[in-house]
């Protein structure tokens, strides 16, 4: 079976030019997507370099699986919120796209435009054009303005658009960058990366077939998925998301109130059913998925206006009990606007809660917020305070630098009340009611992401790219989700990976995610660790039952993930370890942080 080539589309900004790369090699020893992305990083970004300068990368990286199981687009640079490791997927037919234009490892931006620009990706025509016209423009209209030039000049209406909003455009630095609406690489600052090299939006439109080493059997692989998933596809294309925020309150895993509380009556405001049967619009799916777990909502009487959006856990979870917002319904209206000012949810709503808290105590005042009235639930005074951040207006210039930042700018003790593990904030989960949910978000090499808690199984998902939602039913599918991925790679790439080959490329993945972040600063016993509160609160569950955290079994735990990583007890990988995963080079680097 015929090995298949990948290229890499690189555009440099400062140049204004572009050049296609030939990285079969480093595919095949970095797969794609999050792995690939953390090689580009170690090579090409200086250390120590300042995110926001042209000397940061921005990748949207794909893998041999993309548009196959899901259409996940792996964005990656050094992240201004943490100054670690940037990564996060973006759903939806972006990266579908730039597979069928021929770059089958995505596409690579380096410098810096001079003026505010948008590259045009048509197959092999790559160009930097003007985008004077759409900059300081919302998302949703900077990408309905856009598809209507294209079409009026091409007569094509299938580009797919990625862009930031206007909380990008200032360097907001927990910005994110959308596509088609609602599918967004919201994490760690990946839009104010893209906003600091002038570029606006991608366009990118592909005509081509991908050449896979055997379509045939890729196909019957899929056919299988279809009809053997059929219950998760059924379950999950009902309710999408709405449906995991209850089920996580009951068992003490999600956030109320800044983790004041582990249980409110609020909770049982976000109602599932009641969503489905007022304000659910259809079903949506990525590339080639059968899942379809996108439920777009319509609501025509929110408090602030119609609206049309769509709920995930991550954009939720942190608007909903979190800053006490009673129930799905006026968080309805708070979504939609996030999404076009440019904003990640998750984490953003984590700086308002912080916020929330300031005020309840009497650190912030009426005065600092600029006349907000900033109580709990108050969605107007949320909203607002949001809009601050997005346009870097008042005091929402300071809280525009994130949780690892701001705190210290705000002082007079409101860093204790600041959620966060690295400078990303703790929203969506309560590490109290779980202590893998523990560990996973205080050792995550990037900050505290809740996915490190899965290890290689995400980590290899994020590098093929597969959707991470499908990891379970893959594997029931296929008799193990490792079986699938060699089959699958076998068929899509030409590669005759053993089970053997498939933990050691992603043993190695995850010591060069953990390397990258050594080399930036990163000290894993000193900065693995969460804030105190969890550790000094008591908070109690709706039957009354108290969850605390003990440091002492935390810190074994977290000792005992490391090893089984490969890492030593001290979270920091040997030598050996590193020549026996090939990753050699590293070594020096590390030396200089013992």
């Amino acid at each position: 079976m015929p090995e298949r080539r990948f290229h890499l589309l690189e555009v440099d900004l400062t140049r204004g030019s572009s050049r296609t790369l030939d990285v079969t090699d480093e595919v095949k020893k970095f797969v794609g997507g999050r792995g690939l992305g953390t090689k580009l990083l170690w090579d090409r970004v200086p250390q120590g370099a300042d995110p926001l300068g042209p000397d940061n990368i921005l990748y949207f990286g794909i893998g041999p699986l993309t548009g196959l199981w899901g259409g996940v687009t792996d964005i990656n640079v050094k992240s201004p919120l943490t100054l670690l490791r940037g990564q996060t997927n973006m759903n939806g037919r972006f990266g579908t796209e730039l597979v069928r234009a021929g770059y089958e490892s995505g596409l690579l931006v380096t410098g810096r435009a001079s003026s505010p620009c948008y590259i045009y990706i048509r197959d092999d025509r790559v160009e930097v054009r003007d985008a004077a016209h759409l900059w300081g423009k919302l998302n949703h209209n900077c990408q309905v303005q856009l598809k209507k030039e294209l079409r009026q000049t091409l007569d094509d209406q299938n580009f797919q658009i990625a862009s930031i909003g206007p909380a990008g455009e200032r360097q907001v630095r927990n910005a994110d960058i959308c596509h088609d609406f609602y599918h967004h690489g919201a994490r760690l600052g990946t839009g104010a990366v893209m906003g600091s090299k002038n570029l606006k939006a991608v366009a990118v439109r592909g005509t081509r077939l991908a050449p896979y080493a055997s379509s045939a059997n890729l196909m019957n692989m899929l056919r299988e998925y279809y009809h053997r998933s059929y219950g998760y596809k059924a379950s999950v294309r009902r309710w999408g998301h709405a449906v995991s925020m209850p089920e996580r309150y009951y068992a003490t895993t999600e956030g109320i109130k800044n983790k004041q509380l582990g249980w409110d009556p609020i909770c049982d405001q976000s109602n599932p059913v009641l969503m489905e049967q007022r304000h659910k619009v259809w079903n949506d799916a990525c590339s080639m998925c059968a899942a379809g777990c996108k439920v777009p909502y319509m609501r025509r009487d929110p408090p602030l206006g119609p609206v049309v959006g769509e709920m995930r856990h991550d954009n939720a979870g942190g608007w909903n009990a979190n800053v006490m917002i009673p129930g799905y319904e006026p968080q309805m209206y708070l979504s939609p606007l996030m999404d076009n000012w440019g904003l990640d949810s998750e984490d953003v709503s984590g700086v308002v809660a912080w916020m929330l808290e300031c005020y309840q105590r009497g650190i912030v005042t009426k005065e600092d917020l600029g006349g907000l009235d900033l109580t709990w639930g108050n969605l107007e005074a949320i909203s607002k305070l949001a809009q601050m951040i997005a346009y870097r207006e008042g005091i929402g210039d300071v809280l525009a630098e994130g949780l690892k930042f701001a705190p210290a700018k705000i002082g007079k003790g409101s860093e204790q009340y600041a959620m966060h593990g690295k400078g990303v904030a703790i929203t969506s989960y309560e590490p109290r009611g779980s202590m893998v949910d523990a560990v996973g978000l205080a050792a995550h090499p990037n900050g505290a992401l809740h996915h490190w808690r899965f290890g290689y199984r995400n980590l290899m998902m994020d590098s093929l790219t597969a959707c991470t939602f499908l990891t379970g039913v893959l594997g029931d599918t296929f008799g193990g989700w490792d079986k699938w991925g060699t089959t699958a790679l076998r068929y899509a790439a030409g590669w005759e990976w053993t089970t053997r080959d498939w933990q050691t490329t992603a043993s190695r993945l995850v010591l060069l995610e953990r390397a990258y972040a050594l080399r930036e600063g990163h000290v894993p016993t000193r900065d693995d660790i969460l804030p105190e509160r969890f550790f000094t609160e008591t908070v109690y569950d709706k039957q009354g039952r108290p969850h605390i955290l003990d440091k002492e079994e935390f810190l074994e735990h977290r000792k005992r993930a490391y090893v089984e990583l490969g890492l030593g007890e001290d979270g920091i990988p040997s030598a050996g370890v590193l020549k026996n995963s090939g990753l050699e080079f590293v070594i020096p680097s590390l030396k200089l942080v013992r």
